[in-house]
């Protein structure tokens, strides 16, 4: 191969580097001794940029009453953020095109965006949870279908622990969209009741009979205090109510000590239980008289 041919041969191979350099927004012709070294600088000032940032964000954050979960999710978006910038500005400095940069990852970014928008519908739904607090981990709640203690509020998922020990992992959309039922929010909760007694027994007897049934179980609370009330008045018998008032870690203990107790309280006071039935009166009817 003669010298013209050679020259020519390494001036069409430049020009097909440029061509696809430019394409992808990056200039061969600036990769130079200076600009790597210049990139280097960038890379250096970037990386203590980064971490200066950082350690004055965890220390915030730290500080904050943020939910664990979220502020880890806050740090992790701003160091990618951060790395992300630092990249553009060390990539400037070797010569490549920012602006097709930024145009490739816009397109990279939405084709992404709409693979996992599912994904992103409980990332959103997740953080919406953790700034709201309709719950927090401990709570007993109902919501999405499935009731249990939340157990840990994940940024995709929230994983509920039923009274049975299953994990239920709900995913943050769908509690967001439904109904939040926190059971454990408030101090105190009501145990309802409701019992059923004859009509031959007096009202009076069998309210006393309920009040000494609450009084006989730990737990209930004198304030607010229990109240029994008639209820309904039924085909068969009459409705009692009973309502009664304990701390919320006590409420199944409560609740199941009263289903025991009544029974007992109506025995002592002579009150019978009574259950739905029908009565039959058979009437004598005179019977036509004969034809002749």
């Amino acid at each position: 191969m003669n010298t013209s041919t050679y020259e020519n041969a390494l001036e069409e191979t430049k020009e097909s580097a440029a061509e696809v350099g430019e394409a992808i927004g990056i200039n061969f012709q600036k990769f130079t001794a200076e600009n790597f070294i210049a990139a280097a600088i960038a890379l250096i000032l970037c990386v203590l940029a980064i971490w200066l940032v950082m350690r004055v964000l965890r220390h915030v954050v730290s500080r904050s009453r943020l939910a664990p979960s979220l502020g880890h999710f806050i740090l992790k978006i701003v160091k990618i953020a951060l790395e992300f910038i630092a990249i553009l500005v060390v990539a400037g400095s070797l010569g490549f095109n920012v602006t097709a940069l930024l145009a490739v990852f816009s397109l990279l970014g939405l084709a992404l965006s709409l693979s996992v928008q599912n994904c992103l519908s409980n990332l959103m739904s997740g953080i919406t949870i953790l700034l709201t607090k309709p719950f927090q981990d401990g709570d007993y709640i109902e919501a999405g279908g499935v009731t249990g203690t939340a157990r840990d509020i994940g940024l995709i998922y929230t994983e509920l622990l039923t009274t049975d020990n299953k994990v239920i992992y709900v995913p943050n959309s769908d509690l967001s969209a439904s109904k939040i039922v926190n059971y454990t929010r408030e101090k105190n909760r009501r145990v309802d009741l409701v019992f059923g007694a004859g009509y031959e027994f007096p009202v009076e007897t069998v309210k006393a009979a309920l009040s000494a049934a609450m009084a006989r179980v730990p737990g209930v609370l004198e304030t607010p205090a229990p109240a029994v009330h008639v209820d309904s008045f039924a085909a068969s018998n009459i409705q009692y109510s009973v309502r009664a008032w304990c701390h919320h870690e006590d409420y199944w203990s409560v609740y199941y000590a009263l289903m025991e107790a009544v029974p007992a309280a109506f025995a002592d006071a002579g009150v019978s239980m009574s259950y739905e039935h029908m009565n039959v009166h058979v009437l004598d009817t005179p019977t036509s008289a004969k034809k002749d």
